[in-house]
């Protein structure tokens, strides 16, 4: 046999012996098998049209655009954005025509000549499909993906094809070739999350879609067959490739200039760093998070496109975050585990500030807000609120000495005693005697009270070691009722929701409640008696130079150390302690409390003029007889108020 004999191909044959017919094109089919499955595809076809033809117009759901809701500082810095999906619905009229028809080079070049089905282009799909022996190739129009996206699914079967074909057509009858349009460029997928091409824009170039340029388009254009394959951030040479190919085509359509091709080819492409998912002020977010879900539902807010106003100062904010951050390094090596502070504005509840830990990432607990704890002292100016409300004045004389109430002797700190002493200089100096005498002789319960009625909204347990801060309140409680002293004796809730939009209509404004929970003289002198704890008392360390007033407080083994102030302008509470409750090395509310509170207080306030509480009708000025025993060397220790119907009482001390 002859070395070309040898080359000569063999008559394929079956198992039998029979020649094997030859496959038609490398299909596997024969021409009349081939005839047939066309005939089949054309007769699938025309019933498509048919049923889309004759069946009543299909209208899509009248769902809202699917966005983000957006959450914003009062002062309107952008402190997050919630979504599932990241959406940034625009108009048809906001995309730029090259965009547009670099979208229709890649998809659907007929999409304006078709009515819904491109024979064209499923005749093509068919032949694909017959060669590969799949339904790889999907042939499908614009409209098609468009139906296909909101209410099919991807599942790749005959029948969701016949379904997606039968619709495309009646929706083509139901909207204009622009409303499709405009509803498909804000649905489909172009990966990196995001789901439109208003998003996409943001997305890979940080840029509204108006000002996307021809090489960028058709870009993007490029994502929406591969949206993950051909990621610009990881695959960005595959990127560029389909980029190419939809600028040809572009061209080849005569759709842009050989100009307009070659400048676009040529133009860099930057694609801009994933946009960071983290939260500015993260616990006010995670706070108007639970808002919004319990008020509208997780739909609405992942997909509503709410925009949330906060009443957040953002440099407030920062300087809350910064204050307690140097608390805690501060105490480092002191077994101080987290902290919390929240600035409350005295006369309207508006959150200022508000950090509810050292780290929202490994633990979003919210300890500004619920974490309930030991005020311990920072609870006495109630004690004081209940003994003025009852007649007393700050300069009656009391007797601060050991006591014993049945089988409990509270002690001062250090356990020192100073015996005659004014209400002013027993509060300065937190002495814990004469916070108990007064509360045996108004009882626990009217302690209560007075505190619930400032804004405590705890439980509080109505017995003697109330007096010394043994019910747990968080550090919102606190500061609210604080403010209540700041502002005259008016208690009005919190909150830090200012507002919410929708469709740059107003849906909500928070319902503010408000009463007089104290006289304002009341309020005034409690304000003086916390006035000279910063001045001469136990809180020195939280001096900020202006008018100030303020409490310490520290648990029993220093497991909690509190610092809660106020001037006219802003009411400011500050815990630091651990959640599982040990106790810290040492650490008071005098010391590392105070100052994170005149930290903060200093840079919040930094450009708010200074100016003094408000003193209301009938209050005097005391000098205290220098025969009472003087703790300070302050001759501000010997100056106290009163009101007319509120002298000093006639009674010599226990």
């Amino acid at each position: 046999m002859s070395q070309d004999a040898s080359r000569r191909p063999r008559r394929e044959t079956t198992r039998g012996g029979a020649r094997r017919r030859r496959s038609l094109f490398g299909t596997g089919l024969s021409l009349l098998e081939w005839s047939a499955l066309c005939l089949i595809y054309g007769c699938v076809i025309l019933g498509m049209c048919f049923l889309g033809a004759t069946a009543p117009p299909y209208y899509l759901s009248d769902r809202r655009d699917l966005a983000p809701t957006l959450i914003y500082s009062q002062d309107g810095v952008l402190l997050a954005k919630l979504f599932e999906q990241y959406r940034q619905p625009v108009a048809l009229e906001q995309v730029p025509s090259y965009t547009i028809r670099a979208v229709l080079a890649s998809e659907d070049t007929r999409f304006f000549a078709h009515h819904g089905l491109d024979g064209r282009g499923i005749l093509r799909a068919c032949w694909h499909d017959l060669r590969s022996g799949s339904l790889a190739q999907g042939g499908s129009t614009l409209t098609q993906q468009l139906v296909r996206t909101e209410l099919l699914g991807n599942e790749r079967t005959l029948q969701r094809k016949v379904l997606e074909a039968t619709l495309a057509v009646r929706v083509e009858r139901t909207y204009t070739k622009e409303q499709i349009l405009e509803r498909y460029l804000n649905a489909v997928y172009f990966g990196g999350g995001a789901y439109g091409i208003g998003a996409a824009a943001q997305c890979f170039f940080q840029r509204p879609v108006a000002r996307l340029t021809l090489a960028q388009s058709a870009l993007l254009a490029g994502l929406i067959r591969a949206p993950e394959e051909g990621n610009p951030r990881i695959a960005l040479p595959i990127a560029l490739h389909r980029q190419r190919e939809i600028l040809a085509t572009m061209q080849s359509l005569h759709w842009i200039t050989s100009t307009d091709y070659q400048q676009a080819l040529q133009e860099p492409i930057t694609i801009a760093a994933p946009q960071s998912t983290a939260w500015r002020a993260p616990y006010v977010v995670e706070a108007a998070r639970e808002f919004l879900l319990a008020q509208y539902g997780r739909e609405a807010v992942y997909h509503g496109g709410f925009v949330v106003y906060t009443s957040i100062d953002s440099r407030a904010q920062r300087a809350a975050e910064l204050a307690l951050g140097h608390a805690l390094q501060a105490g480092a090596g002191r077994h101080i585990g987290n902290g919390a502070l929240i600035a409350i504005e005295p006369g309207d509840g508006y959150i200022r500030a508000m950090v509810g830990g050292a780290n929202f990432a490994q633990s979003p607990f919210n300890r500004a807000t619920q974490a309930h704890r030991q005020p311990g002292s920072a609870f006495k100016p109630f004690v004081y609120q209940a003994a003025l409300e009852a007649g007393d004045s700050l300069a009656d004389p009391e007797w601060d000495a050991p006591i014993t109430v049945g089988d409990w002797s509270p002690r001062n700190y250090a356990n020192r005693y100073y015996g005659v002493v004014t209400l002013q200089q027993a509060l300065a100096q937190s002495l814990n005697s004469v916070a108990v005498r007064l509360t045996l002789q108004v009882g626990p319960s009217t302690v209560a009270q007075a505190a619930q009625r400032a804004g405590i909204t705890s439980p509080l347990r109505p017995d003697n070691t109330i007096a010394l801060g043994s019910s747990e309140v968080t550090p919102l409680e606190m500061a609210h009722a604080y403010g209540t002293f700041a502002d005259q004796g008016y208690s009005i809730d919190p909150t830090c929701i200012d507002r919410i939009e929708y469709q740059q209509q107003v849906i909500y404004r928070p319902t503010r409640h408000g009463y007089q929970a104290t006289t304002p003289i009341t309020a005034f002198l409690l304000t003086q008696a916390l006035r000279s704890v910063i001045s001469d008392g136990t809180g020195q360390g939280a001096r900020i130079g202006r008018p100030a007033a303020g409490k310490t407080g520290t648990s029993s083994e220093f497991r909690d150390a509190w610092f809660v102030g106020y001037t006219p302008d802003l009411c400011t509470a500050v815990w630091l302690g651990n959640d599982d409750r040990s106790p810290m090395d040492s650490v008071a509310g005098g010391s590392l409390p105070a100052h994170a509170w005149a930290e903060f207080m200093r840079t919040a306030l930094r450009d708010t003029p200074a100016q003094d509480f408000f003193t209301p009708p009938g209050v005097f000025k005391i000098d205290v007889s220098d025969s009472l025993f003087a703790l300070s060397s302050s001759s501000a220790t010997h100056e106290v108020f009163a009101s007319a119907s509120n002298l000093p009482h006639e009674n010599a001390p226990p």
